[in-house]
């Protein structure tokens, strides 16, 4: 029995390792700058608006309070650039996006519901 548990605690840890996703290179990990709470994985590259093909992001927002009615909206989000717009795909949504010169920070329209005095417009840089 003693065996049994030693195998347990040393096989735990690998069999986690082996099972977490391994970051991808192309993924592009950013932090919104007001609240530091919201985050965007780009998972296919740099959004890039001289490409009109279909990218997606993975984004994670903060959890809402126990007694709010909203729904969490983290998720993969696929979009296609036009212009200075990013276009949602899965909501039919367009909103607003900026990359900035330096490739460090983005603009985009806020895209989920607002979880508590974060701006129209925000701010993400790269992490």
């Amino acid at each position: 029995m003693r065996f049994k548990s030693l195998s347990l605690i040393i096989a735990g840890p690998l069999v986690l390792t082996a099972c977490s996703k391994p970051e991808s290179e192309s993924e592009e990990r950013w932090l919104e700058t007001t609240q530091r709470q919201e985050v965007i994985v780009f998972t296919d590259g740099l959004p890039n608006k001289d490409l009109a093909e279909e990218k997606s992001f993975y984004f994670q927002t903060r959890k809402p309070p126990d007694n709010s009615g909203r729904v969490n909206e983290s998720g993969i989000y696929f979009y296609t650039l036009k212009g200075d717009s990013l276009i949602l795909r899965s909501r039919d949504k367009k909103c607003y996006f900026k990359m900035g010169d330096d490739s460090r920070s983005f603009i985009i329209g806020r895209f989920f519901t607002d979880p508590g005095g974060l701006p129209e417009t925000l701010e993400f840089e790269r992490q």
